[in-house]
C-alpha cells in the first residue's frame, strides 16, 4: 500500500468543487449568523470558556488532560499567564497576521511539547489507531526540511479560500510529521490560526478542538483514509466543514437564551419594570422557568404566596410584557411577550 506523499505530485491535492463548495457556503452561513448574534449580545465570558474548551480539547485529542480551571485561569491572564502551551495557542489565534515561519512552529513544539530541540524529527514518524486497525507512517526524516520549506511556502502564499485553506494545511501537517510528538496539537494550532486569517478576527465563536473530541475516531479514520489515498482530499474537507457547522450550532445553543433575552429587553426597552418585575422576566427569559410557566413557579422563585405571584404577574400582564392562556383557573399558564 502507498501513502500519500509516496505519489510524485503528492502535494496537488483535488476535491469535489461543488460538494465542497456547498458545504462551504453551509458552514459560512452558520459562522455568519452566529458571529451576528454575538455581536448583539457580547458574551466575553462565553469566548473566555471556548478558548479553554479549545485548548483542553485540543490536549485532550492527543490522550492528554489538562485541569480546565487552571487553563481557564490562564487563558483570562494572556501573555501574563504562566503557561507557554497556552500563551502559545493564544498566541496563534491573537498574531493571526504574523507570517507562519520555521523558527514559529518550533517555539510552538517547545511550548506544546516541553520540548526544546530546534529541529525536525531524525527518525521514523508512525502512529496507529482504533485497535491498530488504522496506521500511517510519515515520510522520512530525509525529507522534512524540503518538504516543510515547500509547506510553509504554500501556507504563505497561496491563494486558497482559507477555511478550505485551514482544512487543507491540517491534512498536510498531520501528513508530514515533522516532530517526534506533539503533531496533532500542531496542526489544530496551525488550524486555529488560520481559521482566524480567514475571518479576519482573532474573535473565536465556536470550539473546533471540542467539537473534533467528539468525534475523535471518525476524525483519525477520516484523516487515515485520506493518507492512504492518492490525493483527493473531498470527504476529509467535507467532515472538516461538517465539523465547523456543528461547532457552530453547539455555540448557537450555548448563547440561546442570552440572545433572547437581550432581544426582549431591546423590543420593550420602553417599558418601566420594578426589580422584582426583572427577576421573574429575567428568570423566564433565561430558562429558570417554564416557557409557559404558573404562578405556582413564580412563588417558588420568590418564595412568596400563589396571590402575590398573581400580583406580580397581573402587573407584568398590564404593562404589556406577559401574557395569560386562555385557560383559567390555578393552572393558567403565563409566558413574556417576544
Amino acid at each position: 500500500m502507498l501513502y500519500i506523499y509516496q505519489f510524485p505530485d503528492w502535494t496537488r491535492f483535488r476535491f469535489d468543487h461543488a460538494r465542497v463548495l456547498d458545504a462551504l457556503g453551509k458552514a459560512r452561513f452558520c459562522e455568519g449568523r452566529l458571529a451576528g448574534m454575538l455581536s448583539f449580545i457580547g458574551a466575553r465570558d462565553l469566548e473566555t470558556g471556548l478558548v479553554t474548551e479549545d485548548i483542553v480539547a485540543n490536549f485532550a485529542i492527543d490522550g492528554i488532560t489538562l485541569d480546565a480551571d487552571s487553563v481557564r485561569t490562564d487563558v483570562v491572564l494572556r501573555a501574563q499567564g504562566s503557561s507557554a502551551h497556552i500563551q502559545n495557542y493564544i498566541g496563534a489565534i491573537e498574531n493571526f497576521t504574523a507570517p507562519l515561519s520555521q523558527e514559529r512552529l518550533l517555539n510552538w513544539h517547545s511550548a506544546l511539547a516541553g520540548n526544546r530541540k530546534a529541529t525536525w524529527r531524525d527518525n521514523k514518524s508512525e502512529v496507529s489507531a482504533d485497535n491498530g486497525t488504522l496506521h500511517f507512517s510519515g515520510p522520512g526524516p530525509e525529507r522534512l526540511n524540503s518538504e516543510m520549506e515547500y509547506f510553509l511556502r504554500w501556507f504563505e502564499n497561496t491563494p486558497m479560500d482559507g477555511t478550505i485553506k485551514a482544512a487543507v494545511a491540517h491534512f498536510w501537517f498531520l501528513t508530514l510529521r515533522p516532530f517526534d510528538t506533539a503533531n496533532g496539537r500542531l496542526a489544530r494550532a496551525i488550524t486555529a490560526l488560520q481559521l482566524s486569517r480567514a475571518q479576519n478576527s482573532a474573535r473565536i465563536h465556536y470550539s473546533l478542538n471540542q467539537q473534533i473530541l467528539k468525534n475523535r475516531d471518525e476524525y483519525f479514520r477520516t484523516l487515515n483514509k485520506a493518507q492512504c489515498g492518492n490525493g483527493d482530499l473531498t470527504e476529509w474537507i467535507l467532515w472538516f466543514l461538517k465539523q465547523i457547522e456543528a461547532a457552530v450550532q453547539t455555540s448557537e445553543s450555548a448563547i440561546e437564551f442570552q440572545t433572547r433575552r437581550f432581544r426582549f429587553l431591546a423590543q420593550h426597552s420602553g417599558v418601566q419594570t420594578t426589580e422584582r418585575e426583572q427577576v421573574l422576566l429575567n428568570a423566564s427569559l433565561m430558562g429558570e422557568l417554564p416557557k409557559d410557566f404558573t404562578a405556582k413557579d413564580v412563588a417558588a422563585i420568590f418564595g412568596t404566596s400563589h396571590d402575590t405571584a398573581l400580583r406580580e404577574i397581573q402587573s407584568l400582564i398590564d404593562k404589556g410584557l406577559v401574557r395569560a392562556s386562555k385557560k383559567g383557573g390555578r393552572s393558567r399558564t403565563y409566558s413574556v411577550v417576544e
